[in-house]
């Protein structure tokens, strides 16, 4: 007879059917050996096409929160940077980094012995301001991966969005990132000539920014180049004020953390 409709919103039709009716929809369908295949086509509704579309452009804005989260990162932890300094100047260029781990901050280094670690971990831990921008960045990470996965039908179970939790206090250390940060614009973006600060010392973004020393002068010239306060002098000899370099905002070295995600069609859903 043809085909034989199910719902308002689902049609079971034969092989031959496909065939004659949409060539191309028939390609997608496998092939079964003797009897005719059936295959059943379900056209998805609009708004819930929309709402799925919206939900993995939430998702997709993720990373730009997280490089807002960076840059208050590196603002905050100035202060503790430069408290480190004074207090302990042994520790100055002794090389370390940290992340986020259950709420908190844990120092990593290979530098260092434990008595130090945990002495650090004490001085990043009592600044309020950088353990709320920490959690901020990890939190963002999360609910774009929680945002992404209910876009593909998948909401994260508790358990799920512990495990995913964990797995985002791993992304990596923030020292590490921002010397990823710097040494990108530094390569793309501060070429062709030299750049000056205020002071009239030479703007470098590509310095190691993993010890309190480094640090500081990696968030000075990041400070600069976001304030457009630096003077370049091209190869030419032509001096002028550059425009301003968003060094965080640069969403090919901030984690794009999202489950891995199946291809489906936005139009149609089709089973066989």
């Amino acid at each position: 007879m043809g085909a034989s409709i199910t719902s308002a919103n689902s049609n079971a039709v034969t092989l031959t059917q496909l065939a004659r009716d949409s060539p191309g929809l028939v390609q997608s369908v496998p092939a079964v050996e003797a009897s005719p295949a059936r295959a059943t086509v379900t056209v998805v509704d609009p708004a819930a096409t929309a709402a799925r579309v919206a939900k993995y452009q939430d998702a997709l804005g993720a990373p730009l929160k997280m490089g807002n989260d960076a840059r208050n990162i590196a603002k905050a932890l100035t202060s503790t940077m430069q408290s480190i300094l004074s207090q302990r100047p042994d520790l100055a260029n002794a090389h370390f980094d940290f992340h986020p781990s259950n709420g908190s901050i844990k120092v990593t280094s290979k530098a260092l012995g434990a008595s130090d670690i945990l002495w650090l971990e004490g001085k990043l831990n009592g600044n309020a301001s950088l353990v709320a921008s920490v959690k901020a960045f990890h939190d963002d990470a999360v609910s774009g991966y929680a945002k992404w996965s209910e876009a593909d039908g998948a909401s994260l179970t508790a358990s799920q969005s512990d495990a995913i939790s964990e797995k985002a206090d791993g992304l990596g250390g923030f020292l590490s990132l921002f010397q990823s940060l710097g040494q990108d614009a530094q390569k793309y973006q501060m070429k062709d000539g030299d750049y000056k600060l205020a002071d009239g010392s030479t703007m470098d973004l590509g310095q190691d920014p993993t010890t309190a020393a480094g640090f500081l002068l990696f968030v000075k010239s990041a400070q600069a180049a976001e304030n457009g306060t630096s003077e370049f002098t091209s190869t030419s000899g032509a001096t002028r004020y550059v425009r301003p370099v968003d060094v965080f905002q640069n969403t090919s070295v901030i984690p794009n953390f999202f489950p891995d995600s199946e291809s489906r069609s936005l139009g149609f859903s089709q089973t066989a």
